[in-house]
């Protein structure tokens, strides 16, 4: 459906202010939509800033040392900490290391992991590093060495990192075969394969690491090969990542949003499903179970809580972000 024009307004109050010469490329937002993680570019440079007030405020978190091997990864922000990743190089497997940074207290920030050396003296492999922070704690998956020079990449058993950011403790919460974990609210989650070629089936501890639980609808997203959830609302893809599906707290059963497209990073903030197909980014309104384009091609989105930071390709190539929150928009409907 055509975006209507309240959600146009959104896109228009709530776009960042990039510098001249500048692409500022937003990697995580603040849950209520306040200030934005974003990697700042010009000439091949990246700096990791806070950006506040539409761009025009900023603090310096990191900077890149602009020696073209590798540099920033991706970042995730709950409203005080950062956490971010900073790859040696632009190499697939390429050894990392993993920082937090508190905006109460500034500062530099600390690294809080590295990749692991097998004792055949290379990285041990692991899934993509994709870094989550919720309430003051972290969580990622990396994969440990056996202590063999011949450890198979088949046999490289991952491991769930839940760290305290506040008391800089860090406790490994499961050993297994999964993807990358994320929060849904207080639980931490991930997709774990229980065997070498079974679909995946979600798993859940506390924000304390004790054993957790799921929903029952959920069983429903077993297997999927992308999901996301804020903790109330849960969405996630088909096989083949063909269909969007979504299912909240009071739902007797889960809903079709999309059918029959490609879906790629998906997004969940309260009333608001995002995700990105071939064209463009798109955004659904569970409430009234529409859905509208909200980049012109491509682009993306990130969330936290009720905020999503959307940015796409601008006409010289540069990045074009706005941010907007669920809490308080108009409801999209379909078309009567």
């Amino acid at each position: 459906m055509d975006t209507p024009a309240a959600w146009k307004q959104t896109q228009t109050t709530g776009t960042l202010q990039a510098a001249q010469g500048e692409s500022l490329d937003p990697m995580a937002v603040a849950p209520d939509g306040s200030s934005v993680i974003a990697a700042s570019k010009r000439d091949g440079r990246a700096t990791l800033v806070w950006v506040r007030d539409n761009g025009r405020k900023r603090t310096t978190v990191y900077t890149d040392d602009d020696d073209g091997k590798g540099g920033l990864g991706l970042a995730d922000f709950d409203g005080r900490w950062v956490v971010f990743t900073v790859d040696a190089s632009n190499d697939v497997g390429s050894p990392w290391e993993l920082f937090a940074w508190d905006s109460q207290a500034g500062g530099a920030p600390k690294r809080i992991a590295q990749t692991q050396v097998g004792a055949n003296g290379n990285p041990v492999p692991g899934p993509f590093l994709y870094p989550w922070v919720h309430n003051g704690k972290a969580t990622w998956v990396q994969g440990v060495s056996d202590g063999t020079k011949d450890q198979k990449l088949t046999d490289v058993q991952r491991q769930v990192h839940l760290y305290d950011l506040a008391s800089a403790t860090d406790k490994v919460v499961h050993t297994g075969r999964m993807a990358p974990s994320f929060f849904a609210g207080d639980t931490l989650v991930w997709p774990e394969a229980f065997a070498i070629d079974t679909p995946t089936k979600l798993t859940a501890v506390t924000a304390q690491g004790t054993p957790g639980s799921l929903p029952a609808a959920l069983a429903a997203a077993d297997g999927s090969p992308a999901s996301a959830s804020d903790g109330t609302t849960w969405a996630w893809t088909g096989a083949g990542n063909k269909n969007l599906y979504a299912w909240r707290a009071g739902w007797p059963t889960p809903v079709m949003v999309v059918e029959g497209a490609p879906i790629d990073w998906i997004h969940v903030a309260g009333d608001v499903v995002t995700w990105t197909d071939s064209t463009a980014t798109w955004a659904a309104d569970l409430r009234g179970r529409a859905y509208t384009q909200i980049t012109p091609q491509h682009g993306g989105t990130n969330s936290h809580g009720t905020a999503v930071v959307v940015s796409y390709p601008g006409p010289d190539k540069r990045s074009v972000s706005y941010v907007f929150t669920s809490a308080g928009l108009a409801p999209l409907s379909c078309p009567q």
